[in-house]
């Protein structure tokens, strides 16, 4: 029963901590820097590239939405889809939710593998 208890009060306390964060993001002043930045990461997200296979891309600056590729690491065009694939995350709160897969990009991971990835072409730029 005191497991119940404690798992519930650290259920609780994350709730609690999460309104706290929401509380302070409400209460804080957003500046001109801010409106800046995202306007600028606004208009780059909607200037999309055309890629070509073979073509070497990167995360365009405030665009990183994955863990891989890391920021600067270069990736590789693999395939350009006909018809893009929409994620199947189904939580509208992620930034996932729906997102279009138009490119499978390739990397190589720190083992040396070659792995492929579906991204959003429109968060990438030439290298």
């Amino acid at each position: 029963m005191s497991e119940q208890k404690d798992v519930i009060g650290e259920i609780l306390n994350s709730l609690r901590v999460g309104d706290a964060n929401e509380e302070e993001a409400t209460e804080k002043q957003y500046d001109e820097e801010y409106i800046n930045l995202l306007q600028s990461a606004c208009k780059n997200f909607l200037e999309k590239e055309e890629f070509v296979v073979g073509q070497i891309v990167k995360w365009k600056d405030n665009l990183k939405n994955r863990r891989l590729p890391y920021q600067n690491q270069p990736a590789i065009v693999v395939s350009l889809l006909d018809e893009p694939v929409n994620s199947k995350e189904d939580e509208s709160g992620s930034p996932y939710f729906l997102e279009t897969l138009d490119i499978i990009l390739g990397i190589i991971v720190d083992d040396g593998t070659f792995l492929t990835f579906y991204y959003d072409s429109r968060r990438f730029e030439s290298y």
